[in-house]
């Protein structure tokens, strides 16, 4: 898992590896500026055309220097333009800038927005101006410099974030540069992942800088982004010689008589996902047309309301059931019947195996959230930033303070929280986080969480836990939307499409592909 920070953070990570060492500091700075130089190679590997690096004064323009250098001993044509004289640059950034005029490199002290005339004419511009320090809009030749960076529209490699931008909230200073890839150093910050900072970060590339593992250590971070890797580690693993009953028996109670689609959707979603078999309990008069829908899965009428939702009368049948179960999904579709909403309580209270709680079973708690922490078992909660305000109140605008937040909601209740949105936050009892910046606007439809509830519950029962299961099902769900928008468009696809193409994502994390 990667480190997410917040400025300070990495402050304090810079400061105990460096210190006032100016030797170590340029150590630090060669790398970063490698990684820099290692993505223009990938995004221009033929070395044609020229490329230009807009440096600040800083640190950050320090980096750009180091990459012009590479790049030019490596047989590019580049050209720096500087926001300021060398005489004003220090330490280590002085450092670059001689290195690189000592290779005889081109520079241009800019005097005003007309020496930017020509960027039109690059292949690719290296922003250096501003790093995650920066604060407030940006002014003077700078803000000139950015505009005209962005008015150029030739793609853009910004070195640690987009100039402009502030990295803890996400939240773009006017002006701010539109990267079409941000090699950021050491580990993501925050405001990276967040909306409206996310657009302009464009693909998000870390450069690892080697920070000694008990300086990490030391720093407590406890938010992560997971790789690939992780998230393969998380999957599942079948068993060869196993039957159904090995790998995992899931239940829902879910539907009513005007929300069909939504039991369908989570019971389907739960098997495409890998469980042995899943079981559906539903009111009484929904079971012919749950039946016509589900060929997999075993259905239990349960007892209904003159509604046509499940009744309190269900509950010894839920919790006989769910007794020879491994996991449990409660709520999509369910309606917000006072009746229902007191089954659901009752469900959450006396079930001992791991719940999903999703969709109308989390409105059983609006008005009494505090009830949640007598859950019987371990329990994911999965609301949207709606759900949530209903449960608890707002949440902090800041990304930081919406993360805070969770973790402590987490902590008092002895839960997982699964914040959907763009990204996605999950949250355990244990004080981490973990960011999930997956999928695209496709998922923006009825349904999908009705289909995330169903992956969560499927892994779970096949004995991930609570925590890796919410973090994996948000990845399932993404990259799924990812893929069924490269067939059919964000517009078109659906939830059922999603459930379809489940397969596509688990093969890419479990090492196959079509």
């Amino acid at each position: 898992m990667i480190p997410v920070v917040t400025v300070s953070q990495m402050r304090v990570l810079d400061e105990g590896a460096i210190g006032r060492d100016l030797t170590k500091g340029y150590s630090y700075m060669l790398r970063a500026g490698t990684g820099v130089f290692d993505a223009v190679k990938k995004m221009l590997p033929d070395r044609d055309g020229e490329i230009a690096v807009v440096c600040g004064k800083g640190n950050n323009g320090g980096d750009g220097y180091v990459a012009a250098r590479l790049l030019l001993e490596a047989g590019y044509r580049v050209m720096c333009f500087a926001l300021g004289p060398a005489e004003e640059l220090r330490g280590e950034a002085r450092l670059a800038f001689d290195e690189y005029a000592g290779r005889k490199g081109n520079y241009l002290v800019l005097d005003d927005a007309g020496d930017l005339a020509g960027l039109s004419c690059c292949r690719i511009i290296v922003d250096a101006m501003l790093g995650t320090g920066a604060k407030n809009d940006p002014h003077g030749l700078c803000a000139l410099a950015i505009e005209a960076v962005n008015e150029s529209r030739v793609p853009v490699i910004a070195v640690d974030t987009p100039s402009g931008l502030d990295t803890d909230t996400g939240i773009p200073g006017t002006p701010c540069i539109a990267a079409t890839v941000t090699v950021t150093m050491g580990f993501p910050k925050i405001g990276h992942y967040f909306y409206p900072g996310r657009g302009l970060t464009g693909k998000l590339v870390v450069q690892e800088l080697g920070y000694p593992d008990e300086l990490i250590e030391s720093g407590k971070l406890s938010l992560f982004y997971p790789t690939r890797e992780d998230l393969a580690a998380l999957l599942p693993r079948r068993k060869p010689a196993g039957s159904k009953f090995d790998h995992g028996l899931a239940l829902l109670c879910a539907g009513s008589r005007s929300m069909a689609g939504s039991a369908t959707l989570a019971a389907t979603a739960a098997m495409r996902s890998g469980c042995g078999m899943t079981h559906l309990a539903a009111p009484e008069s929904l079971i012919p047309t749950l039946a016509g829908k589900l060929t997999e899965t075993v259905l239990h009428p349960i007892p209904e309301t003159p509604a046509g939702t499940a009744a309190l009368a269900a509950i010894d049948i839920l919790k006989e059931k769910a007794a020879g179960m491994q996991a449990l999904c409660i709520g999509p579709g369910l309606s917000h019947e006072e009746e229902t909403s007191a089954l659901v309580r009752e469900v959450i209270a006396n079930v001992t195996i791991p719940t999903v709680l999703d969709a109308d079973g989390l409105n059983a708690y609006k008005g009494r959230a505090g009830e949640l922490a007598s859950h019987g078992g371990d329990l994911i909660i999965t609301p949207h930033a709606g759900e949530w305000q209903r449960l608890f109140g707002e949440l902090p605008a800041e990304p930081a303070g919406r993360i805070v937040r969770l973790k402590e909601k987490a902590a008092e209740l002895r839960l997982v929280v699964l914040l959907k949105g763009s990204p996605t936050v999950v949250a355990a009892p244990d004080g981490n986080a973990w960011i999930l910046p997956f999928g695209n606007s496709c998922l923006a439809k009825a349904g999908s969480g009705d289909v995330l509830s169903g992956i969560i519950v499927s892994l779970c029962a096949q004995g991930a836990p609570v925590a890796s299961a919410a973090i994996l099902g948000a990845w399932l769900l993404g990259e799924t939307g990812v893929i069924a928008s490269e067939k059919l468009g964000e517009y078109s696809v659906v939830a059922g499409d999603i459930v379809q193409m489940l397969h596509y994502a688990i093969d890419r994390l479990a090492g196959r592909e079509y």
